[in-house]
């Protein structure tokens, strides 16, 4: 015979199992302003011993920007302040951590992104569009106008390429399933009742 178990929890128990203002992030924060934030922060990360922990992290591999990130939102969930102040001081704080990482001669990166990449996109697209302008101002089609287009269409196909691949192939004729069409019941006589249509 199965045992019930009535020990688990309730759906919707943790929405009513505390009285408000209970948890820490209900609270008003304890650091109202920017500059007790900073303050704050400041006062902890200048301890030989914590600062080096987070430079680990950047030695590692961890970006900056989103190691702050984690650090304020942690800091909003203790209650200490609050989410606004935490987007405040986040570029003061990234600007701090990449400063110590360079005294300690650690390759760091601010971001997961590749602004480098995008910025080198955004040249190759604004040259391809001057090479087909030329191409297209030309007043005869010769072997240069045709180099040209070439290396245009080399540029955008390269900055397609990526978007190309990530699309879906199209389905192959057999997996295509063909629709039929049902074919059309016979009219009942007018004036027929419901009875006469079979319904």
């Amino acid at each position: 015979m199965p045992v019930l178990e009535y020990s688990k929890p309730i759906p919707g128990a943790s929405l009513t199992s505390h009285k408000p203002g209970e948890r820490q992030w209900e609270r008003p924060p304890e650091i109202a302003s920017v500059e007790e934030a900073l303050k704050y922060y400041m006062q902890r990360l200048s301890d030989d011993e914590v600062i080096d922990d987070f430079m680990v992290a950047v030695e590692s591999g961890v970006a900056i920007m989103p190691m702050v990130k984690a650090l304020y939102l942690s800091n909003v969930m203790r209650g200490i302040h609050s989410l606004d102040v935490g987007i405040l001081i986040a570029p003061a704080l990234s600007e701090y951590f990449a400063a110590v990482a360079r005294s300690y001669d650690i390759d760091y990166k601010m971001s997961n992104k590749d602004f480098k990449k995008e910025k080198r996109q955004k040249e190759e697209a604004k040259i391809a569009m001057l090479l087909q302008a030329a191409v297209r101002e030309a007043d005869t089609q010769d072997e240069g106008t045709t180099m040209l287009q070439a290396m245009a269409d080399y540029l955008i196909s390269d900055e397609e390429a990526p978007q190309e691949m990530a699309e879906e192939q199209p389905p192959e004729a057999e997996e295509i399933q063909q629709v039929t069409e049902p074919a059309e019941e016979p009219m009942p006589p007018e004036g027929a009742g419901l009875m006469a249509r079979g319904v």
